[in-house]
């Protein structure tokens, strides 16, 4: 993990509604929303793509429609990972019950290599809330401004209130990696609400492809 990549994390340690990644939805003007978390444990062998997978993910409303984002992360056995200051703003091609929005973000990606290199982001977000729950779909594209390495992903969220203290979590990924390799990884998660402001998320995530391990996943995700 890169020294950048350390301090920033520590940074959101010591900082420390709705799902972690709030896709469509913007974050309530004024509002804060910060998690940090990893797997804590693994199984089977795991490497590639689930390892320890430290995150971070910070976003705050700057106004009712514009929401302001930081996230990193280390993956790949710490080979591979991110920083990115980002921009989300809504956006609704039809008056259905679709939320619709973009986001734009710049940043530094970790290589293979051990070097940084500046790197631009977009992405595309879908949501749809449920009666007792929400969908969402995220994707996004990353290219390095200099020696041009890519990789892209997409997500998919099915979240469902169970009780007011507990919701259930299922998430499924696949992209390519900065190699070119094709991953995909399955998750199913329960959120505990502990408090209005706090919520913890255990999870086990599975690699459906590479070694095919495994980990157990903790969460921390307030808002202030």
């Amino acid at each position: 993990m890169s020294r950048i990549l350390v301090l920033l994390l520590c940074l959101r340690l010591a900082l420390g509604a709705g799902p972690v990644w709030a896709g469509a939805w913007p974050r309530d003007e004024g509002e804060t929303f910060l998690s940090f978390g990893g797997n804590v444990a693994l199984f089977g062998g795991a490497m590639r793509p689930v390892h320890y997978d430290p995150m971070f993910y910070a976003e705050h409303g700057l106004t009712a429609r514009l929401t302001l984002g930081i996230d990193g992360y280390t993956a790949d056995a710490g080979t591979a990972g991110s920083l990115f200051a980002w921009l989300r703003l809504p956006w609704r091609p039809g008056d259905g019950d679709d939320v619709w929005a973009v986001s734009t973000g710049i940043g530094a990606t970790l290589l293979p290599d051990g070097t940084h290199e500046a790197t631009t982001r977009l992405g595309l977000h879908w949501g749809r809330g449920l009666e007792s729950g929400w969908l969402a779909l995220d994707a996004q594209g990353q290219l390095g401004v200099t020696r041009l390495s890519h990789q892209a992903k997409i997500e998919a969220t099915w979240g469902h209130k169970i009780t007011p203290l507990w919701t259930s979590l299922f998430q499924g990924q696949a992209g390519y990696g900065l190699s070119g390799d094709l991953y995909a990884k399955l998750s199913a998660s329960v959120i505990w609400h502990t408090t209005e402001t706090f919520d913890l998320r255990l999870g086990l995530t599975r690699a459906m492809t590479g070694d095919r391990g495994g980990g157990l996943t903790l969460e921390s995700w307030w808002r202030f």
